[in-house]
């Protein structure tokens, strides 16, 4: 009985959490003038996700979210100015090219740009590397790397804001944009944690081969007798 109701509290924390971190998104979005405040705010609401899916639920949440809107303010505030930009001649063009091929080829770049656009402030927050175009270009990595889990939230998202909208239309408000960056930073750490994994494993490998290797002798190739 005890754990149902922890379980119902926890969902409950988790739920009015994504709240008020979407009305921390809103505020600050709109306190940077949307240009100024859109990439600041969405880094820190990332940010504040990654803590909460790594088991960090006891952070203060306006003062987190404070902390993360000004860690990388100018970076993220470039970062989203170019891809909005990209996004609206993406569409622009999208609405005018007639041509069949270049159509496909625009539906082709669309698909990369979008995969990009779901993991790169994901990155921003979980790794520390030096580079804007750097983080940006392991955003296209990532994503085509792990493609099924793209998919699938892909899916996920389509389903869920499909039922919201027709059925639900006012919980848009409340936490319209906090759910759909908590999947995406949820999947987008299922990624990461997954491709560390493996190269772990690979770095373990290549350790005990340089070890095997240091410890054989270099005519027989057998283990070195001392």
């Amino acid at each position: 009985m005890l754990k149902s109701v922890e379980k119902v509290n926890h969902f409950l924390t988790i739920i009015l959490n994504l709240v008020y971190v979407n009305f921390l998104w809103v505020l600050f979005t709109l306190l940077g003038l949307i240009l100024f405040g859109i990439g600041p705010s969405t880094y820190a609401l990332v940010s504040i996700c990654r803590q909460w899916i790594r088991g960090n639920q006891n952070v203060s949440v306006f003062k987190t979210f404070w902390k993360y809107y000004k860690e990388n303010f100018k970076e993220s505030v470039i970062v989203s100015w170019l891809y909005l930009a990209v996004g609206v001649i993406l569409t622009v063009d999208l609405l005018y090219v007639t041509n069949w091929y270049g159509r496909a080829a625009l539906f082709v770049i669309s698909f990369m740009y979008l995969l990009s656009l779901v993991y790169i402030f994901p990155i921003m927050a979980h790794y520390d590397w030096k580079g804007m175009f750097f983080k940006i270009r392991m955003s296209f990595l990532f994503g085509v790397a792990c493609l099924q889990y793209s998919l699938v939230l892909g899916f996920v998202l389509g389903v869920f804001y499909w039922v919201v909208t027709n059925f639900f239309p006012g919980v848009l408000t409340f936490f319209g944009m906090s759910f759909l960056f908590y999947l995406i930073t949820w999947t987008a750490n299922q990624v990461f944690t997954r491709m560390e994994i493996a190269n772990g494993e690979e770095l373990r490998k290549h350790i005990n081969y340089e070890n095997e290797k240091g410890n054989r002798d270099e005519k027989t190739h057998e283990f070195k007798v001392s």
